[in-house]
């Protein structure tokens, strides 16, 4: 099964709640209302559903305008986000 880039960007936000929190987020998010874990890239499909679902709504909710960073800010955050996949990537058979 190959990863898309928006189920791996879900995986480390997954991951991430998960070791904030202490417990196995998976399952706590607004779009795990859709998701199918028998299917591959699951997070992506829910969240892609959910999104298709609340866009047929989103005239009748309001919206927060979107925080935008500094271009430095951003290459930051992808570097640090591209270390953490290395480091989950390759501990992925240790994880228990």
């Amino acid at each position: 099964m190959k990863l898309t880039k928006k189920q791996k960007e879900l995986d480390i936000m997954k991951w991430e709640k998960s070791v904030e929190q202490g417990y196995d987020a998976c399952g706590s998010f607004l779009y795990c209302v859709k998701c199918d874990k028998a299917l591959s890239n699951p997070c992506d499909k829910a969240l892609r559903a959910y999104e298709r679902e609340m866009n047929g709504q989103a005239k009748n909710v309001p919206s927060e305008p979107a925080k935008r960073g500094s271009r430095a800010e951003k290459k930051a955050q992808i570097a640090a986000t591209a270390d953490k996949m290395k480091n989950i990537y390759a501990n992925k058979d240790r994880v228990q």
